[in-house]
Formats: C-alpha cells, structure tokens, sequence
C-alpha cells in the first residue's frame, strides 16, 4: 500500500451557545422567530468556508447550541461566533476543540 502524505488538520473551534433562561421559562417563540437568520448566519459560514458542523441540543436546564468553525485565530472564531443571532437571547462561549480520527490506521484528507 502507498503512503499518502496526510494534510494537517484544520484548527477548529466550537462556538457552544446557552440559553439566558432556563427552560421553565425560555421563550421558545422568540427563540424560533430568530430561527431565518440563524439559518443565514450558517449559510454564511458555509459560504466562506467555516462552517464545518452545527447542532442543537441541550443543558440540564437550558436550550443550547453547538456550531464547530474553521478559523485561522481564536479572536476570528469570536467575531465569527459574534454573528449568531441566538447571542440575543443566550451567550456563546468559544473554545478550542481538537480533531482527531477514531481510525488511526484510515489515511484520509480532511479539508
């Protein structure tokens, strides 16, 4: 089998998003009125090249989000993160989140 030179990966970050009130008393209308821009604010991501995956989910007691990104500096990852429009009702907290194969022995490229 020929060795195939892996690329580096990415440096990716993970833009985790939680909700100001707990879910007693979050707002699911205005969460979902904020629902078309957030779909723009994702399409813009894609369209740039940053966006490498998004999800909702949950805390115990609060809606949550998470949006994985490309970016070439933690501060880009923050003016990215900035973008979101759930940031009017929650707050996202940026990190950075390492990348690594299950597969060891799988040479792949991740682009």
């Amino acid at each position: 089998m020929e060795e195939q030179a892996l690329q580096p990966l990415p440096v990716i970050y993970a833009c985790i998003w939680k909700a100001n009130e707990p879910d007693a008393s979050f707002n699911s209308k205005e969460f979902e009125s904020r629902i078309p821009r957030l779909m723009v604010w994702l399409k813009d991501l894609n369209a740039k090249g940053k966006l490498v995956a998004c999800g909702g989910g949950g805390f115990e007691n609060h809606s949550g989000g998470l949006t994985l990104i490309k970016a070439d500096s933690v501060e880009e990852a923050l003016q990215l993160s900035n973008g979101t429009p759930m940031n009017e009702i929650g707050t996202t907290e940026v990190f950075l989140w390492d990348v690594y194969f299950a597969a060891l022995d799988v040479k792949r490229e991740f682009k």
